[in-house]
């Protein structure tokens, strides 16, 4: 049950991100928050790898997924609020919203890739 509702968090977060990637470029406020070219390709391309890594047949693309885009958003979460708001020349406009979003999905990620790589017990 755990890898299926992974499964389903990670196909799910990949079409929101893609979605909220491809909008991006056209209404740069959203939510009461700005995106810049440079997030909405990290989202555009997170999203694409979210999917492709959901829809496999594969078990070990959730998990493996999980686990690392989690790690990945979770870091920029916490550099976030280490003070980051872009990467070098990279713009990414950073700020505290985006901490607390991009902290829940790095750790809710986590947690999807944690759970889905647990093996099935069969009595």
């Amino acid at each position: 049950m755990a890898s299926r509702l992974a499964k389903i968090y990670i196909v799910l977060s990949g079409a929101i991100l893609v979605v909220v990637g491809a909008v991006g470029f056209f209404r740069h406020e959203m939510f009461n928050l700005t995106f810049p070219a440079a997030h909405n390709i990290f989202h555009l391309a997170s999203g694409v790898v979210a999917l492709w890594a959901g829809l496999r047949k594969s078990a070990n693309g959730p998990r493996r997924f999980g686990v690392i885009f989690g790690a990945i958003y979770t870091f920029v979460a916490v550099s976030g609020f280490a003070g980051m708001r872009d990467l070098g020349p990279i713009q990414l406009d950073l700020n505290t919203h985006f901490n607390f979003i991009h902290l829940g999905v790095g750790l809710l990620s986590l947690a999807a890739g944690l759970a889905s790589s647990r093996p099935v017990v069969s009595h």
